[in-house]
């Protein structure tokens, strides 16, 4: 039976590509507004994945660590800041015992990295994040977002028919009783990147044509309107209590 990490072992050693996307883009919108800016940062990606957005940072003057127990993944990883000669450091660990020091930095981070995790699981990755962010940091984590219906069916459809590829994810409804455990506090939560959530219609049949009209229909309504559908990451910004 494969495990969670033989999972993402397969899917990183497929490559990456340098190519930036429009979900790369609401995350990365998203640690500049939090950060009021990364240059000068010491910044640490506690689940790097591909190391795309940590590139892009490194690339406005922060100080980048991706972390993750992936070797392909770190590997792809370094491939792409070696493409454009970039500064970063590698690390392979688990996030959950990460080899740092205290109060390394100034951000500790993560996107779509804590859902794959149990509930204990989450505690002790928080505590980790927490360990290695200076007092008065910020331990910022984005996941798939409970109450995003879009991502929601097109995950179920997916998982009925044998197509979700993940493995086991678990939508978050809120960071803010796992942070509590973690000794961090939420000091906001809020959604971001419904468009993204409507990429997860392609499970159902004619998801396609659902897709795009959809997108249409978002696109017409106003900004005030737009904000009243839950976007499909859930984006959880904590300090230590």
């Amino acid at each position: 039976m494969s495990t969670q990490k033989d999972i993402w072992d397969s899917i990183w050693s497929r490559g990456i590509e340098l190519t930036w996307d429009d979900l790369s883009e609401e995350i990365y919108q998203c640690l500049l507004k939090e950060t009021q800016g990364v240059k000068g940062k010491k910044l640490i990606e506690a689940g790097s994945g591909t190391g795309r957005i940590s590139l892009r940072m490194a690339t406005e003057g922060a100080s980048v660590v991706l972390v993750d127990y992936s070797e392909k993944a770190l590997k792809n990883a370094q491939g792409l800041f070696s493409k454009i000669n970039q500064k970063g450091d590698f690390i392979l660990a688990d996030i959950m015992n990460m080899p740092l020091n205290n109060e390394t930095a100034d951000i500790t981070w993560n996107a779509g990295v804590l859902e794959h995790f149990t509930l204990s699981e989450q505690v002790k990755a928080l505590e980790e994040m927490k360990r290695v962010t200076k007092t008065g940091g910020l331990v910022i984590s984005l996941n798939p977002n409970a109450g995003c219906f879009p991502y929601r069916m097109g995950k179920y459809i997916a998982e009925q028919t044998g197509k979700w590829p993940y493995g086991i994810e678990d939508p978050v409804s809120s960071l803010v009783p796992v942070a509590r455990k973690a000794g961090l506090n939420v000091i906001r939560e809020y959604s971001i990147g419904f468009i993204n959530a409507l990429d997860f219609l392609i499970f159902l049949p004619g998801g396609q044509y659902l897709q795009n009209e959809m997108i249409n229909f978002f696109q017409n309504l106003s900004t005030e309107e737009q904000k009243l559908f839950p976007g499909y990451l859930l984006v959880s910004v904590m300090k230590r209590l």
